[in-house]
């Protein structure tokens, strides 16, 4: 899980910890081992996981909203082609302005603007 040291502001991956009290230090019963944002993994540091870190919710940190849309997009392309009824609707001009792909993509942005909600 990602959280933040308080002190340092770092970003790192809690791998473990011991906690003998959430509302009190335990001095060499409390530690914390994770990997820092260089990579170096830091086994059992005497620190307290509530008192010396933050946690970082997912969704604040490694959301790749691009990646999302063009998957989305994919996704809603595919269902839209696998649906004879609005094929016929496009190759007979009903829809003569939209294409499937711009339906598609704004299929994919009405998604990701909710998502971006939650």
């Amino acid at each position: 899980m990602k959280a933040k040291n308080r002190k340092t502001g770092e970003v790192v991956d809690i791998i473990s910890y011991s906690q003998l009290s959430a509302t009190e230090r335990c001095p060499g019963q409390d530690y914390v081992s994770y990997i820092d944002s260089q990579g170096v993994e830091h086994y059992k540091e005497d620190l307290n996981y509530y008192w010396d870190f933050e946690l970082i919710s997912i969704r604040d940190e490694g959301i790749h909203w691009q990646d999302v849309r063009e998957r989305a997009a994919i996704a809603a392309m595919q269902g839209l082609l696998a649906n004879s009824v609005l094929i016929g609707e496009y190759a007979t001009a009903l829809r003569p302005k939209i294409s499937i792909v711009e339906t598609a993509i704004e299929h994919a942005n009405m998604l990701v603007e909710e998502l971006k909600k939650k």
